[in-house]
């Protein structure tokens, strides 16, 4: 064979390589279980495709070692500068399924209204942004989200083409050949207790007393701004999404009726306090535990909090030097409400945040803020 035809021979050979390669399914979906606070999940998220192998980016606040299960389990896991995780599958396809509470994802306004908002604003230096895929588009794209009784979903956008779809409890939205792709999606909480109120009607629960305070809000991606296509917001009935000034004024009959406020018993002191708590838990290898001096502590802490009295307890993670510790920081507030909530305490009652970021943070310590504060007085931090 000749030069000349060996030439023609592998430009031939590059070009069946490169249709090939251009014609690679990959298919996912993602199933996000919510919680009815509106803030804890479940989530599932499974890619199939016709690669010989993928690689997946796991961001700061996903450790593989928190995932419930991952498949493959004979990966490879590279950390990352960013605090983040590059997962590396002999494969083309893996799930991955994990639990997690929204954080900076979640704006909270008036009247239990929540928007959440998948992608940061940010997009990476590589032109992705929100859910990508490379060197493909996804060939489809399946995003769902499974509600409980007591959350309204009131609107929800997406920046790429595709088909939303409510069906009883879920709502879906699928795309075809779609990459970069970012959902909003706004919904009200009602009362957390409902779905047990249903279940159990001679003994209903009361909600919390007062709405959580409105966390920072967090910045809104700049979808015209960054070039992409916009897909226009749809609510339920196909009325477009109302504003919150709207939303307020809204008839009594459309608006979720408000709980009755708990009275605190005898005469505790029904305004919030705070207690901080030290080395109550730590963050080895990515993943939160509770120390054995935070055992103790929790335990006394559980004993005082265990109680129909109590209407809110917000747990603040351990304060920060790097942003992207913030992840970190939410995962031991999780670990701390997780281990309360396994000793009495009344899960939906319970709220966590990030601890602040400082120069000078020791990373160590939990700030408890409690309502009403009185019962901070049956509690002894001991030793």
């Amino acid at each position: 064979m000749n030069r000349r035809m060996w030439s023609r021979f592998t430009a031939t050979l590059l070009l069946a390589a490169c249709a090939t390669q251009a014609l690679a399914v990959v298919e996912r979906e993602d199933i996000i279980v919510l919680g009815a606070d509106g803030l804890r999940y479940t989530s599932y998220k499974t890619l199939r495709s016709d690669l010989a192998e993928r690689v997946l980016y796991l961001g700061p606040d996903e450790a593989p070692e928190d995932a419930v299960f991952i498949v493959p389990a004979d990966y490879e896991s590279t950390p990352l500068d960013d605090g983040g995780t590059r997962l590396h599958f002999k494969s083309g396809s893996f799930a991955l399924m994990n639990t997690g509470v929204f954080d900076a994802e979640v704006e909270r306004k008036a009247n239990g209204i929540r928007v959440f908002t998948s992608w940061d604003g940010v997009t990476r230096s590589d032109g992705h942004l929100g859910k990508w895929n490379a060197p493909d588009d996804f060939s489809s794209f399946s995003y769902t989200w499974v509600m409980p009784r007591n959350i309204d979903i009131l609107a929800y956008e997406a920046n790429r083409a595709g088909t939303w779809e409510k069906r009883e409890n879920t709502l879906n939205w699928t795309g075809k050949q779609v990459n970069d792709i970012a959902f909003t999606i706004r919904y009200r909480v009602n009362n957390p207790d409902a779905q047990t109120a249903q279940a159990q009607p001679s003994t209903p629960r009361q909600a919390p007393s007062s709405q959580p305070p409105a966390a920072p809000a967090r910045p809104q991606p700049n979808y015209a701004g960054n070039g992409l296509e916009t897909a226009p917001s749809t609510s339920f009935d196909g009325e477009p999404p109302q504003p919150d000034s709207a939303l307020a004024e809204t008839s009594p009959a459309q608006q979720a009726p408000e709980a009755p406020q708990p009275e605190p018993s005898g005469d505790i002191d029904a305004k919030a306090r705070s207690v901080t708590l030290d080395s109550v838990v730590t963050l080895a290898d990515g993943r939160p535990q509770v120390t054995a001096r935070g055992q103790r502590v929790l335990r006394r802490l559980a004993g005082a909090l265990a109680t129909d009295d109590t209407q809110r307890v917000v747990i603040h993670g351990p304060g920060f030097v790097a942003s992207r510790d913030t992840g970190g920081s939410v995962a031991q507030a999780a670990r701390v409400s997780d281990f309360l909530a396994a000793h009495g305490v009344a899960e939906e009652r319970i709220e966590i945040r990030a601890g602040e970021r400082s120069d000078d943070a020791s990373g160590r310590t939990i700030e408890v803020t409690v309502q009403p504060g009185g019962l901070l007085d049956q509690f002894s931090e001991g030793r």
